[in-house]
């Protein structure tokens, strides 16, 4: 009878650790970074993506209070959690470190995102996360990320040192930028525009043409808002969806011919919402990066994707936008 227990209880063992094993995610850095701050870095990430697959698998909320992350990275992650669920796929993960602006990032981390947890059915959407460290190896930042294509084709442009860390952080920036819409962070939406912000939006309707043939065509809306209408609008959004889904590529970044300081991003975006909502276009933003304690969006603007250059109404325009 003893034996018999034994048996049923390494078995029972033996089917317990595979799926243990399938939680814990390994993090290596093959270069970038030597010495103990590459160990920190690695079983710092290996803690935080193991966390997430148990937290996935178990469909639970986040654990992260003996992480060794600020409590803004706590705060921020446990927001983009609320709204999709992911996991890591690799067992392995292997990965150069780069260092960044007041810091590092660990790039490319394979994510399967599952924007609606009652669908385990549908297939999940592979994306790319990246972790960003300050000086003493502490998580600060958890992204979703640009395409690897995308954001090495935009670092190469850079001619000099100076110009290759302002691009960097250019992508950072807009990294958090995407990733602030799918965590609902007005807070951060709010300190990144400017108070005097041109913020031209679009939305995009399916219209009947009236000639009986049944066909429907993309019917696109613009608005030009302020600040405060901007964010008061997406606050009603935001409450009214369960999850955003906000997706940038085509990155493309353009140095100010005379004024030091200030950049033209153009993405191409891709949005969609629990509520049904989706489309496609072209996001502008001018930045200013004059004050690294206070980068601030002076310009949004949105053109679908099928009108290759701006045709706006009359009745929208660009204002004149001063850079003092």
């Amino acid at each position: 009878m003893k034996r018999i227990y034994l048996i049923v209880l390494v078995l029972s063992l033996f089917h317990a650790f595979p799926l243990l094993a399938q939680d814990a995610v390994q993090l290596v850095i093959r270069d970038g970074i030597e010495g103990g701050m590459k160990s920190k870095i690695e079983n710092t990430s290996t803690a935080l993506l193991s966390e997430i697959n148990s937290a996935f698998k178990q469909n639970r909320s986040l654990n992260t209070a003996q992480l060794n992350m600020t409590q803004q990275a706590r705060e921020g992650l446990a927001a983009l959690w609320e709204n999709v669920h992911f996991y890591c796929d690799d067992s392995e993960v292997v990965q150069s470190c780069l260092n960044a602006s007041g810091g590092y990032q660990v790039r490319q981390i394979p994510l399967m995102l599952r924007p609606d947890d009652n669908s385990a059915t549908a297939d999940d959407e592979y994306q790319e996360g990246v972790i960003n460290f300050d000086r003493n190896g502490t998580i600060t930042r958890f992204n979703l990320t640009i395409g690897t294509n995308i954001y090495q084709n935009v670092m190469k442009r850079g001619q000099t040192v100076q110009e290759v860390e302002r691009r960097q952080q250019i992508l950072s920036y807009v990294e958090h930028f995407r990733t602030a819409y799918n965590e609902k962070d007005l807070p951060f939406l709010d300190r990144i525009f400017s108070d005097d912000a041109l913020i031209i939006t679009g939305t995009v309707t399916k219209v009947k043409k009236t000639d009986g043939s049944g066909i429907t065509y993309n019917k696109v809306s613009y608005k030009k808002q302020g600040k405060q209408e901007y964010l008061s609008r997406l606050k009603t959004s935001f409450a009214a969806n369960k999850y955003i889904n906000v997706r940038f590529d085509d990155v493309k970044v353009v140095k100010h011919p005379t004024k030091e300081g200030f950049y033209g991003v153009t993405v191409h975006q891709l949005y969609s919402n629990s509520s049904g909502y989706s489309d496609d276009g072209y996001l502008f933003l001018l930045w200013d990066f004059r004050d690294s304690n206070n980068v601030q969006i002076h310009v949004r603007t949105w053109q679908p994707r099928f009108v290759a250059m701006p045709n706006y109404p009359k009745k929208i325009y660009l204002q004149p936008v001063t850079l003092k």
